[in-house]
């Protein structure tokens, strides 16, 4: 193998030779400077090295552990093999040096050879297979690990990798089996507290979010390291096999392009429903049937769903994005449904049309409240009167628009609780398990707005009890017996669980 490698692809090389449980010299050089570090069956033996203070002799001088008298005892001792695999055995045979201290400074110089070609922006790799001579050396699984993500700390050209990293949605998990015993490595706090919260859940921005400033990029290091060894993987892959930079730097442009793409549609989308009256929002004609105006709804409410928005823009537009739905919503139903007669003149504003209401506002849920205590007020009541609609829906058996008119209540009031019940109620009748989770999520947002309902508790009890999650379903229902002590009906619920 003879390769130029880049400061983002040397763990790489490190990482296949380990992989493949190769043996022989890893060569690598850059202008005069020459180092070697020597592979016995993936793991790394030993290391040498054309500066003067990175080699085995000078390391035990400039520790202490052997004078510069007896180094040269040892060296004068040698024949034409002057590596430092025959300055050990000469100092071991001599009795100059400690078979430990010995160890230890040769652990020392692979560190060092280590640390310092991770910094290299680039270079030349060539790896010369081969048995090895015989040598005092020691290794094994943990300290070659080990001594990869010490490169991977101080590794040059680790910007573009950072920052793809944190732009991933990808989650971080431990493959299985791991490849090492993680909880042998040695860890640093930071490091052991950013293990802790991998747990196949969370994404890197997540898992480093609370720690300081100046630690995030220490554990960024230290999760590429993980992640190229094998120890973690990503959920979904990148790619198939190991993780290669390649992939991750690529898949990092696509996706900032397609996150530019997004944003943009977002922002065009968003001036255009402001100022567009409905056939022009839905771009149909005035004479256009039913299933048109379902067909151009469902394309344009298909284009900003949440699978298809990139977490980090639904997150940067969540009031465009609340708009944009609720507008759309507001014509959908505005153009599918039959004109009913207005009401009498006292009723007026109370029932005014709540699209009229949206247009003469044109205010958001997140608006600043100093601004405008007044138009706040307003947003409520358009809430109420979207509440009354999905009430007379649902009422009516007609679920599909009870669910829309619930939407359109929550975009204008998101901490009113009857809101989330009503919409789960809807849901809840609807069989498939992606129905039961969404109203599983809408009523355990009610009980989090309105913790004293207990009907909120009951209904999501009896929808866990339904599931077949008895643990879940038992804790709702004795959150609902706290608020009424005496309810024959819970008492009934919680007996029929044991």
């Amino acid at each position: 193998m003879q390769a130029q490698f880049s400061a983002q692809t040397l763990a790489e090389i490190f990482r296949d030779l380990y992989v493949q449980e190769r043996t022989g010299a890893l060569l690598l050089t850059r202008g005069d400077l020459k180092k070697e570090v020597h592979f016995d069956r993936g793991m790394i033996l030993y290391a040498e090295s054309s500066v003067a203070e990175e080699q085995l002799g000078a390391i035990l001088v400039e520790s202490g552990r052997l004078s510069a008298g007896a180094l040269a005892e040892g060296a004068d001792s040698l024949d034409e093999d002057r590596s430092d695999p025959a300055l050990a055995r000469a100092l071991l045979r001599r009795e100059l040096v400690g078979r430990a201290t010995l160890l230890q400074a040769a652990r020392t110089v692979v560190e060092q050879v280590v640390e310092s070609v991770f910094g290299w922006e680039g270079g030349s790799a060539r790896f010369v297979e081969g048995k090895l001579a015989e040598t005092p050396f020691e290794t094994d699984i943990l300290a070659t690990i080990e001594v990869i993500l010490l490169g991977t700390t101080c590794m040059a050209g680790f910007e573009p990798i950072h920052e793809a990293m944190l732009g991933l949605d990808n989650r971080l998990c431990f493959r299985h089996p791991t490849p090492i015993p993680v909880e042998r490595l040695t860890l640093s706090p930071s490091h052991g507290f950013t293990l802790s919260r991998v747990d196949g859940n969370t994404t890197l921005s997540e898992v480093i979010s609370i720690l300081p400033p100046g630690e995030e990029e220490i554990a960024t290091r230290f999760v590429f390291g993980l992640l190229v060894m094998g120890v973690l993987e990503y959920e979904p892959s990148l790619g198939s096999g190991s993780l290669r930079v390649a992939e991750l730097l690529r898949d990092h442009g696509d996706r900032q392009a397609l996150e530019r793409m997004q944003e943009q549609a977002i922002q065009r989308t968003y001036a255009a429903v402001q100022g567009q009256n409905c056939h022009e929002i839905l771009d149909v004609s005035p004479q256009a049937k039913r299933t048109e105006i379902e067909n151009a709804y469902h394309s344009i409410k298909t284009q900003f769903s949440r699978e298809r928005l990139l977490p980090k823009v639904r997150s940067r537009f969540k009031s465009e994005l609340s708009l944009i739905e609720s507008r759309l919503i507001e014509t959908f139903l505005t153009l599918t449904q039959p004109q009913r007669a207005r009401p009498a003149a006292s009723d007026a504003e109370a029932a005014q049309d709540p699209a009229t209401y949206a247009e003469d506002l044109n205010v958001r849920v997140e608006m600043d409240r100093s601004k405008s205590k007044v138009a706040l007020d307003k947003a409520n009541r358009v809430a109420d009167v979207y509440y009354a609609k999905a009430r007379k829906s649902m009422q009516e058996g007609d679920y599909h628009n009870a669910i829309q008119y619930g939407k359109l209540a929550i975009s204008y009031n998101p901490q009113d609780a009857r809101f989330f019940f009503l919409i789960a109620d809807c849901q809840s009748r609807n069989p498939e398990a992606r129905w039961q989770r969404m109203a599983e999520e809408n009523l355990t947002k009610a009980t989090e707005l309105d913790p004293w309902n207990p009907e909120y508790w009951i209904s999501l009890g009896r929808l866990y009890k339904k599931r077949g999650l008895k643990l879940r379903a038992k804790r709702q229902f004795q959150e609902a017996l706290k608020l009424v002590p005496n309810s024959a009906d819970l008492i009934r619920e919680l007996d029929a669980l044991r």
